[in-house]
C-alpha cells in the first residue's frame, strides 16, 4: 500500500505542476494518471506497522488535493473573466448560456 500511496502522491504532484503550467493537455493526462493511481490504491492493504506512515501520507495528500482544488477554481475564474471580457469588447453575450460562478 505504501508504494501505491507514493504513486498517488507522485501523480498528484504532476497534476499540480500541470495546473500551475496552465497546460490543458498535461492537466488531462495528469488527472487520468491520478485517477488510475487512486483506483490501484483502493485495493491495497496497509502493511502491519506502517499505519503512522500511511496516516502521514494521507494527511499530506489531502492538503495537496485542497491546493489542487484551489488552483482549479482560480483557473476557472480566470477563464470566465476572459470570456466575459471578450464579450464586453464585442458588445455581445452568449445566447442560451447561463452564467454561473
Amino acid at each position: 500500500m505504501l508504494a501505491a500511496m507514493d504513486e498517488v502522491q507522485a501523480r498528484l504532484d504532476a497534476l499540480i505542476d500541470a495546473l500551475d503550467g496552465h497546460d490543458a493537455g498535461a492537466i488531462i493526462a495528469a488527472t487520468e494518471a491520478l485517477a488510475t493511481a487512486v483506483i490501484l490504491l483502493r485495493g491495497a492493504p496497509v502493511p502491519a506497522g506502517s499505519e503512522q506512515r500511511a496516516r502521514a501520507l494521507i494527511t499530506r495528500t489531502l492538503g495537496q488535493l485542497e491546493a489542487a482544488a484551489m488552483r482549479v477554481n482560480i483557473l476557472k475564474d480566470w477563464t470566465r473573466q476572459r470570456i466575459d471580457r471578450n464579450h464586453d469588447i464585442r458588445g455581445t453575450r452568449p445566447s442560451g448560456i447561463a452564467l454561473s460562478y
